[in-house]
Parts: C-alpha cells; sequence; structure tokens
C-alpha cells in the first residue's frame, strides 16, 4: 500500500466517522441526520460540457446532467448514505466529474430517505425515475450505478421489477459498490464482526440497526429490500460489484455471489485488496485512483 494511503486510512479512523453511524438509540440518529440532512443543499453546478437541470419525480428532486452533444446512453447515479443521509455537495461533484468522463447524461435522484418514510418509498421513486429515463433511452443503452446504499438501490431495481413491475424492462448494466444490505446469517454476521476490526468507516452494528431504520415502522417491507441477498434475480442485466477487503459489508460478497449463480446472472466481483469502503469513489490516493478509473472503464464499454 502507499504512504499516502495509509495516512488517508488513518486521518479517517482518527477523525472517529465511524462513531458517527453509532447513537444511543436508533431515534437519536435519526434526528441528528434529519438536522444535517435539513442543513444540506443542492449545489448549483455550471460546466460548458454539459446542461444541467433539476426535474421533480414524486415531489422529490432529480439532477439532470446531459451532455450539450446529444448522447445516446445515460446513467442512473444512486448516491448511498446509510439510507438516512442526503447525498452532499461533494458527492454531486464526483457525479459531474463521472458524467464527463464516461460521456454518459446522467440521472441523480434525491431519494426519500429513510429518515421518514420505509424503504419502499425510495424503491418506488427510484423505479419511477427509470421509467421517465426510458422516455428518452433505450433500456439497453441504460446502466445503474450505485454506491453504498445507493449500490442496494441499484441492484435491488431487478427483485423491485420481479415484484410486480415486469412491464418495465431491465436496464443493460448495474454497478454495486459496496453495495449495503443486512446481514441474513450467523455466518455473515461473524464475517461481518471479523471485518468490523479493520473497518475505518461503516460499524457492523450499524448493519443491526439498519433493519428498524429501513422499515421505518412499517412491516410490510418485502425482505428483500432489507436483506437483497434474498431477491429474485431472474433476468437480472450484467452485474458488476466492486468491494475492498477491509469494509464490514465485503461480509456479505459471497452471498451475493451465491445469488448470482443461483438466478444464472453473468456478474464480475471485484475487490480491492486492503482497501476502505466505497474506495473507488475516493480516488485520493493511487489504489483508490485505479478503482475510479477501472470504474469509469467499465461504464463507458
Amino acid at each position: 500500500m502507499s504512504v499516502k494511503y495509509e495516512i488517508l486510512k488513518r486521518l479517517v479512523k482518527w477523525s472517529g466517522i465511524k462513531k458517527h453511524w453509532l447513537n444511543s438509540s436508533v431515534e437519536e440518529l435519526l434526528e441528528s441526520r434529519r438536522k444535517q440532512n435539513a442543513r444540506n443543499r443542492i449545489p448549483d453546478l455550471r460546466e460548458e460540457e454539459l446542461l444541467i437541470s433539476k426535474i421533480e419525480v414524486m415531489g422529490f428532486p432529480v439532477l439532470k446532467m446531459e451532455h450539450r452533444t446529444p448522447s445516446q446512453r445515460a446513467n442512473l447515479f444512486l448516491i448511498g448514505g446509510g439510507m438516512i443521509s442526503a447525498p452532499r455537495p461533494g458527492s454531486i461533484k464526483k457525479a459531474l466529474r463521472f458524467a464527463k468522463e464516461t460521456g454518459l447524461d446522467l440521472f441523480v435522484p434525491y431519494y426519500p430517505l429513510c429518515t421518514d418514510y420505509p424503504l419502499t418509498k425510495a424503491y418506488e421513486m427510484i423505479h419511477e425515475t427509470y421509467k421517465v429515463m426510458l422516455r428518452d433511452y433505450k433500456a439497453e443503452n441504460i446502466s445503474v450505478l450505485g454506491t453504498s446504499s445507493g449500490g442496494n438501490l441499484a441492484l435491488g431495481m431487478v427483485p423491485y421489477i420481479n415484484d410486480g413491475h415486469r412491464d418495465t424492462p431491465m436496464p443493460a448494466h448495474i454497478m454495486a459498490i459496496s453495495p449495503g444490505t443486512c446481514v441474513d446469517t450467523e455466518e455473515e454476521w461473524e464475517r461481518m464482526l471479523e471485518l468490523d476490526k479493520k473497518d475505518v468507516a461503516i460499524p457492523a452494528q450499524y448493519m443491526k440497526m439498519a433493519v428498524e431504520i429501513m422499515r421505518c415502522g412499517d412491516d410490510s417491507v418485502p425482505d428483500y429490500m432489507i436483506w437483497l441477498q434474498k431477491g429474485d434475480f431472474t433476468g437480472c442485466p450484467r452485474v458488476t460489484f466492486m468491494y475492498g477487503t477491509d469494509e464490514t459489508l465485503y461480509a456479505c460478497a459471497p452471498s451475493f455471489a451465491a445469488a448470482m449463480k443461483k438466478y444464472g446472472v453473468s456478474y464480475k466481483m471485484i475487490v480491492g485488496e486492503g482497501m476502505f469502503h466505497c474506495y473507488p469513489v475516493f480516488p485520493l490516493c493511487k489504489e483508490a485512483k485505479e478503482g475510479w478509473d477501472e470504474m469509469i472503464k467499465l461504464m463507458k464499454e
């Protein structure tokens, strides 16, 4: 590992970011995030190459980044945040960079969060955003990329379509970067506890709290939305997973691999040795930059 990476990892650890995901109660954590989200603003972006606008889907904002030279291809870009944090301005600027480097038109939804809604609301809004995209782009020209909980939502589009929405065609390619799903078995939990010793960002315990958070008081939330490895991936398009070996969520990678094999899905599992949560979208050191470059290359294909 490069010296810069080791310094970065230590800085993240010393910042105490991991502790920010844990409060003495679920409600205290949610109230803290509600206050943070209330202060969050959609950045005012300008870029010569892109026409940037905002639309609304189900009353929630979606940023559109369209190339001034018309593109036939688009990406649904789902930014994570544990289902309780809205996309930060820095993440939106990263999406802008992604759009420029891939040549893809981008749709970035500010989907409803589980601070106030059950997870079903986010799935519904993202599905409706995808249907908006289908008005102007063919399904075979649409890819989906999600980071962390956004990776869960990206991959979860498949079982959602299979759960009563089969009139909607599947996208062409899904990339799930460190998809955030809850542990389903004791084996997964034991792996997650071991990885928790290495993870500098996401505590294993949050993935226990997340079950209650994602239900948001609604016991009718389908199991696959919380335990995505249980989903029906019939007809799933090509999937690329990206994980770091030093993150808690990597504990569920074997279960996802098993699910892909069960449904005959063409998939690729890219694992960054010694790398942290969502490392490709934090290209601040050589190893993470290599992940970013690989992500861009795959999404351009």
